[in-house]
């Protein structure tokens, strides 16, 4: 069973095959480049961005509260994550704040430590390449470099934050400058595609084996 997240994330895909159907339907499917279509290679380039840092946001979201209804004590949080949420409490220099904590306020401090760092992604922090994405899900849930477990045959984690960030930036070139200064092709959407397909399954794998590490439960 997957996380919602991914459930969600391919159920937003779909727009993506509806994208290279109206594709098909105007420039066939013969050998040779196509023209009166770019628009839509373009169009998916930017989706496919977009269902991305959808998926991110959702799995890091869902994976944060699964942490928080299955942690019986404060003790099973990631320290990173508990150094993090404190560090507004010790900032305000209010002896007394340190008894926000104690019973069960941890746990209304973590959920103001979620809202805070996804207001953060949502906000400047919404560039979902390698190094954004390492960063939320270090403070979020505590998993220190994330990318590093994005491989599979032929692929290294290397090599796919890499591919990651490339695409990523034709997505930037293309919503800053309307033209990206080159044509997009279908075959470079086709790619991105795959290969965002690919990050979620490794993702998935991920996040779920920490949560069962964190928590004793499978979080799906």
């Amino acid at each position: 069973m997957p996380s919602k997240a991914k459930a969600a994330f391919t159920e937003n895909s779909k727009d993506i095959t509806e994208l290279w159907s109206i594709h098909q339907e105007i420039s066939g499917q013969g050998a040779g480049r196509k023209y009166g279509v770019e628009v839509l290679n373009r169009s998916a380039v930017v989706f496919i961005t977009a269902c991305w840092e959808s998926y991110v946001e959702d799995l890091a979201t869902e994976a944060f509260d699964f942490l928080l209804e299955n942690c019986p004590t404060s003790s099973l949080i990631p320290q990173k994550v508990k150094a993090l949420a404190t560090k507004p409490i010790w900032a305000q220099k209010n002896e007394t704040k340190v008894w926000d904590i104690a019973d069960n306020g941890w746990r209304q401090l973590l959920q103001d430590h979620k809202v805070t760092t996804l207001q953060h992604w949502l906000g400047s922090f919404n560039t979902p390449k390698t190094s954004q994405v390492n960063q939320l899900y270090e403070e979020l849930l505590g998993i220190k470099n994330l990318s590093t477990k994005w491989y599979w045959q032929a692929m290294s984690a290397a090599n796919a934050e890499k591919k990651l960030d490339d695409f990523i930036q034709v997505r930037g070139d293309i919503a800053h400058r309307l033209n990206p200064g080159k044509a997009v092709q279908k075959n470079l959407g086709t790619k991105y595609h795959e290969h965002v397909k690919k990050l979620v399954e490794c993702c998935e794998a991920a996040v779920h084996s920490h949560l069962l590490q964190v928590t004793g439960k499978a979080p799906w």
